[in-house]
């Protein structure tokens, strides 16, 4: 039989509280410069408003970050290096394949 995972079971809020939480709220004020339309996707919302390249954070980062970020270049350098081998490869496939096919034609 299986093991019954004993969990405590959460309160109820009150009927008071959820018929707050329901309750209709009054629309936001009109603000006199509009925000950018937020494009939301599928499943998640849009956190953060129009995300350009830069980072969020401040300060220093530190010695963990770097490492981190420098594996993670080299890692994607390595990545692209393999890739770029296996199109060279291709190509060159391709290239031999036409010219034996051409050569047997004749």
């Amino acid at each position: 039989m299986a093991k019954k995972h004993r969990v405590r079971a959460r309160s109820r809020r009150a009927v008071e509280a959820s018929r707050r939480a329901s309750a209709v709220r009054p629309s936001a004020p009109e603000r006199e410069q509009p925000q950018s339309p937020r494009v939301a996707t599928a499943g998640r919302p849009a956190r953060y408003g129009s995300r350009t390249g830069t980072s969020r954070a401040v300060g220093a980062p530190s010695q963990g970050l770097e490492r981190a970020a420098a594996w993670e270049r080299g890692y994607v350098t390595k990545d692209f290096r393999r890739m770029a081998i296996v199109v060279a490869i291709a190509i060159a496939l391709l290239i031999a394949a036409g010219l034996l096919l051409n050569a047997f034609e004749h």
